[in-house]
């Protein structure tokens, strides 16, 4: 669904949604009902900076997508999508796979306002403009390999496995062989108090470090997801569209992990 439609819809000036009937009321022996709707929020993951399909890990980053599905009684469905800057659902990888996997779904309830009111808080939820967005979809960008750079300094330093198991996996993620990586990291260990979080942090800290920023500058697809996914829940906990605010904590630093 366009920005323009859902622009159109809050401000009065269209009706309703194509798939739904130009009322918003239906009328039984004059007395006015609401049209009863429904909303169903779908979270789809994948590993970060693979083009291949699937999370095969809870220790490697997600890219995370949203959707939100909605329709009243006798009317055909309509979808807003949050990419959050990275792979749209249904798209496939080399072996025809789906990449994006659902990871969580929560289904609410409403009048067609309330419902309606929420699509358009949806769509329009994320963090771009209150802070810098940062690629987790792929490590073609430029960004993500000077970021992964670091990270390997921080993995030589940090952590140990068996054998030249330290040094496969970087040999692995300095050819963007994630899988191979991720393959050889359980049987690995930390030092106290460090771990692949931190690592991504401490990494992305030194390339802001000449600009003078700070990571409170900068968000990631999953700090998008989790402010739409609050947005949700609260509608889910209160029964009101709630204000999306991307200026809060949030929006504030890159969530490198996220499982809704």
């Amino acid at each position: 669904m366009s920005r323009h439609a859902f622009a159109l819809l809050a401000l009065g000036l269209a009706g309703l949604l194509a798939s739904c009937d130009s009322d918003t009321k239906t009328s039984d022996d004059n007395n006015i009902v609401d049209k009863s709707c429904s909303a169903t929020l779908r979270v789809l993951q994948k590993d970060a900076y693979k083009s291949t399909a699937g999370r095969t890990s809870d220790l490697w980053p997600p890219h995370t997508t949203t959707v939100l599905e909605f329709s009243c009684d006798g009317d055909a469905s309509d979808t807003v999508v949050m990419a959050n800057h990275g792979t749209l659902p249904g798209a496939t990888d080399a072996n025809g796979d789906v990449i994006l996997v659902e990871t969580m779904s929560l289904e609410v309830k409403g009048t067609e306002d309330e419902i309606l009111d929420l699509a358009v808080a949806f769509e329009a939820c994320e963090c771009d403009g209150a802070t810098t967005f940062l690629s987790m979809d792929s490590l073609e960008d430029s960004v993500a390999q000077d970021r992964m750079t670091e990270v390997v300094s921080y993995l030589q330093a940090n952590l140990a496995c068996d054998g030249d198991g330290v040094n496969e996996i970087v040999a692995a993620i300095q050819s963007q062989d994630i899988d191979a990586a991720l393959a050889i990291l359980p049987a690995c260990s930390w030092a106290n108090g460090t771990g692949l979080e931190e690592g991504l942090d401490e990494a992305f800290a030194a390339l802001v470090e000449a600009t003078g920023d700070t990571l409170d500058g900068y968000h990631v697809c999953n700090n998008d997801a989790q402010l739409q996914v609050g947005l949700v829940e609260s509608y889910e906990a209160t029964g009101e569209v709630p204000a999306c605010d991307p200026t809060g904590a949030a929006c504030k630093g890159p969530l490198w992990f996220y499982s809704p």
